[in-house]
């Protein structure tokens, strides 16, 4: 997290919120809030809510973003932010406790989710989420990952300050072992992304083949296995389209779980791939609301019917097949270290990212990793780990 605001002179004259002024409802709501905070109105007017040193500043450009504020609508403030009629500084964790007391209705948004998918099909919706987020030039995302494993999952922290590439590479060494792989072994990646996991298997004598319907993820990874000299087998498919003439030793999918809601079909899928006796490696970001998003990670961030691991009914799909979860870990707080790292480096890199992507994609992108990182740190959203067993003498269909 960024550090809290320095306080300039001007802020001694802070005036305390006026609940009939321009702010109106929004002062009358937070005038006594917990967490301090000050407001720069469009007539540069500095107002403080909350006692003590604020924590975060919101600055208010013109009329469209006092509208937003005004309304305690999260949707349309966070529309103003990416329209750039908002800015925030300071401790960018801390805006985000000020969302439960805002309204989040917009019925449209929530539709077209499950109409999507009912009028174009669950592959079709795939594709049109997955290109929607992760097909902008790998260089964005590069800016914020790590650097010497840049994967889009978490790490597994022992210590608060441990390095990201640490952390990650222990999640590698944990699902390496639990999977049982041995040199010579085919395992397959749903959704390799820049390919941190395929780089740590790929040494160690596994042989990678991955699925993704992100075009760029392909490009990508066909020019990075080139050049590192690995054959690595890449293939444009979503996961309920491929159709391979192997098995697998071996499944990962590392934080993907989250774009595949439909857990019967999933564990069915895998069935499929799987030899008897092989395992899965799956995480994931969790709730306990299957399809639960607020507008602007639906409009923004995860189009379609994304939904966060739910954990409950993941388990009991999965006890409906001959699958068995040998081990589950709670990671929550390795998530969250994780996402703070990741909205750091992301700020870091603004002035490169705004200049080669734009304004908008940052922001959304900024407003999408310090918000998740809220979340986990108020436990909202959690994480699972698990090894998950194909038994022998079982087959798929």
């Amino acid at each position: 997290m960024t550090d809290a605001i320095d306080v300039r002179a001007e802020s001694a004259a802070a005036a305390p919120p006026a609940k009939g002024g321009l702010l109106g409802r929004f002062a009358a709501q937070y005038g006594n809030v917990s967490t301090p905070f000050e407001v720069v109105t469009p007539d540069g007017a500095l107002t403080r809510f909350g006692k003590g040193t604020p924590a975060f500043r919101l600055t208010i450009k013109n009329q469209n973003g006092t509208r937003a504020v005004t309304s305690l609508d999260e949707g349309r403030i966070a529309d103003a932010y990416l329209a750039g009629d908002l800015d925030l500084e300071g401790d960018m964790e801390k805006p985000f406790a000020l969302r439960g007391d805002m309204k989040d209705s917009h019925l449209w948004t929530e539709a077209w989710r499950y109409i999507q998918p009912l009028l174009f099909g669950q592959v079709h919706t795939n594709k049109q989420a997955i290109s929607s987020h992760y097909d902008i030039d790998s260089s964005f995302f590069l800016a914020f990952l790590d650097p010497k494993t840049p994967a889009y999952t978490q790490g597994v922290y022992e210590r608060d300050d441990e390095t990201l590439d640490v952390a990650t590479t222990r999640k590698f060494d944990y699902a390496f072992e639990k999977l049982g792989l041995k040199p010579g072994d085919h395992i397959l990646e749903v959704g390799p992304g820049w390919g941190a996991w395929f780089e740590y298997a790929a040494p160690r004598g596994i042989k990678c083949t991955g699925i993704s319907i992100s075009k760029e993820s392909i490009r990508f990874l066909t020019e990075k296995g080139r050049r590192l000299g690995y054959d690595w087998e890449l293939i444009e498919s979503d996961l309920f389209d491929y159709k391979p003439a192997v098995k697998y030793d071996a499944i990962v999918i590392m934080g993907v779980i989250e774009h595949l809601p439909d857990y019967q079909r999933v564990l069915e899928k895998f069935m499929t791939l799987l030899k008897p006796g092989g395992r899965i490696f799956l995480d994931g970001s969790a709730c306990t609301k299957k399809y639960e998003l607020s507008s602007f990670m639906v409009k923004y961030i995860y189009p379609g019917n994304h939904s966060f691991l739910v954990l409950d009914d993941f388990l009991n799909k999965l006890a409906k097949t001959p699958l068995q979860v040998e081990e589950i870990f709670n990671d929550t707080w390795s998530y969250y270290l994780t996402f703070v790292q990741w909205a750091k480096n992301l700020d870091a890199h603004k002035e490169m990212l705004v200049s080669k992507f734009g304004d908008f994609d940052f922001r959304r992108f900024r407003l999408y990793l310090w918000g998740a990182t809220y979340e986990f740190l108020t436990r909202s959203l959690t994480c699972y780990r698990m090894i998950i067993r194909f038994p022998e003498g079982t087959s798929g269909k």
